[in-house]
């Protein structure tokens, strides 16, 4: 068999339009070309026909934010060809922002404007001003997924405020799908920004760092990609950071009394210079599944529940600059598991470690990551429909050694607890659960809209204590419900949410047991990505959001 006719159809944001106002966007806002989504699909007219390429094509096109609803039918026809229909629709990119998000211990305010689908070629520029309590700053990105109409994919990215300046640039081609048998890429960032450590809420330390990180490699990979693929990867890095301490400029910039900084309640680190080569290895093993109601309502999102291996060494000898004989090494390894119900597991175990001959061993960190998701579906009492449930869960455990002086692990309102404030628990261990009852309750209403519930219950904390003191004295929690409303016709399907938490325990940061914190922010407080994922998805931004 082979694949015949590949056709390509559009459809508009509003389809059919209700009125004319609706008329008037769809007209307003450019449709996706159809050369956008062609170059996506992984199979031409011609090739040997493969199932797997149409379900993967597929995957990767629902990965796209400015696209919903899509569809790949196969319509096979006398002679042993396969015609392939492609149904996609838009979404509206065009993004003005005026943000407001509070309750969680900040108030952060920005305006900008983000465009996702550029003249329907699938580029996305975004520009914001942004202020949080006692900085601001303006922020400038681009991102090409085909860069001047080739096959490299480019990101840049400007900030400037009053706490720095930082400038990013990534030029490649990164693997897009299981099916892609080369890579490559080059990156550079530098930065010189003011940095904070915390303790209730406050800030306990600030420091200035400087960072120029540059580097590339090559990547290439072997297998069935229906079934499995391993990745083989070397490169190069050069990574050089340096602390100083705050001036009283900088504080005055930041908005920071120097009285209000405790005495002793941090240190600067130490200066960090890296260059060598690097080799990394990756093993995916293929099993997606797609799922609505999960983290954005109706929109379809995929999962992997095969085996996913990963590890990587960074070689740092004095020979090439670097400021001790240093090897870097990160590792991680993940699965999933599908039950009978729609229901689906899945967990991660992660390390990063760096050893020197002049140290021994620094900078150890130990992951461990688990999700549950059951879309229950729609529930009915009687004849009421009581919405389309999906309970959520997630787990986390950070546990370190000898962790660098710059880094901490934080617990509040903005990750794991929303009845505190944000950055209020620190440490160099941290624990955190979530559970949530997601309810669904107005789809696409007015063809706008879509209206959820949430019930959450959570608990965590972190310290610098011994583990054990983390569990038996250190654990927080709280309780509470949360409204959310989400846009489908949006790219990404934005969710905005409003919370309303109860902590169960008095902490440092003034929240008092069962003292009612409201909290207006977006995005769901946790997704359905686990830590690597996040990662690796990471793409150049602004920080927009409802």
């Amino acid at each position: 068999k082979r694949f015949g006719t590949v056709t390509i159809g559009v459809r508009p944001i509003f389809d059919p339009p209700e009125n004319r106002a609706f008329e008037a966007l769809n007209s307003t806002k450019t449709t996706t070309r159809e050369g956008v989504i062609r170059r996506e699909l992984l199979f031409k007219e011609g090739d040997k026909f493969d199932p797997f390429l149409v379900s993967e094509s597929e995957r990767v096109l629902r990965g796209l934010g400015y696209l919903r609803d899509v569809k790949l039918r196969t319509v096979e026809r006398d002679g042993g060809i396969v015609d392939v229909e492609v149904d996609v629709q838009d979404t509206w990119t065009i993004i003005p922002q005026f943000s407001f998000s509070s309750g969680d211990g900040r108030t952060k305010r920005s305006f900008g404007i983000s465009e996702g689908n550029l003249m329907g070629r699938g580029k996305r520029a975004e520009l914001l001003y942004r202020e949080e309590e006692k900085s601001d700053a303006i922020q400038f990105a681009y991102d090409d997924r085909r860069l001047f109409g080739s096959r490299y994919q480019g990101q840049f990215a400007v900030a400037d405020g009053s706490e720095g300046t930082a400038y990013l640039y990534d030029v490649g081609d990164p693997f897009r799908s299981l099916v892609q048998e080369n890579a490559w890429g080059h990156k550079f960032f530098t930065g010189d920004t003011i940095e904070r450590l915390y303790r209730s809420g406050e800030e306990r330390f600030v420091y200035r760092k400087e960072s120029d990180i540059f580097g590339g490699q090559y990547a290439f990979a072997l297998g069935d990609p229906s079934d499995s693929v391993d990745r083989f990867s070397l490169g190069f890095q050069y990574s050089y950071e340096r602390f100083n301490p705050a001036t009283i400029s900088d504080l005055k910039d930041i908005g920071v009394d120097p009285k209000d900084l405790p005495e002793n309640d941090g240190e600067l680190a130490e200066d960090r210079k890296f260059i060598g080569p690097t080799v990394g290895f990756e093993l995916i093993e293929q099993d997606f599944i797609k799922r609505r109601y999960i983290d954005r309502f109706s929109r379809f999102e995929d999962f992997n529940l095969g085996l996913h291996v990963r590890g990587s060494l960074f070689v740092a000898p004095t020979l090439l600059g670097s400021e001790d004989d240093t090897f870097l090494l990160h590792a991680s390894v993940g699965d999933g598991y599908l039950f009978e119900d729609e229901d689906f597991l899945r967990w991660e175990l992660s390390t990063q470690s760096r050893y020197t001959v002049r140290s021994d061993i620094e900078n150890s960190i130990f992951t461990l990551a688990s999700q549950y998701y059951y879309p229950v579906g729609p529930v009915l009492l009687e004849n009421f429909n009581l919405g389309n449930h999906t309970l959520a869960s997630q787990f986390r455990l950070d546990y370190s050694e000898t962790l660098d002086a710059d880094r901490e692990f934080l617990v509040g309102a903005n990750n794991f607890l929303r009845g505190y404030d944000a950055h209020t628990f620190t440490g160099d261990k941290r624990i955190g659960i979530n559970l949530e009852d997601r309810i669904h309750i107005i789809e696409n209403a007015f063809d706008l809209v879509s209206l959820g519930f949430t019930f959450f219950a959570e608990a965590g904390g972190a310290t610098s204590d011994s583990f054990g003191r983390l569990v038996s004295d250190r654990i927080y929690s709280d309780v509470g419900m949360g409204l959310r409303l989400a846009f489908p016709k949006s790219t990404g399907e934005r969710v905005m949410r409003i919370d309303f938490a109860f902590p169960l325990r008095a902490a440092d940061d003034g929240s008092d047991r069962l003292e009612l914190r409201v909290i207006f922010s977006g995005g769901q407080l946790f997704d359905s990505k686990l830590p690597t994922e996040r990662s690796d998805a990471e793409r150049v931004g602004v920080d927009l959001g409802l």
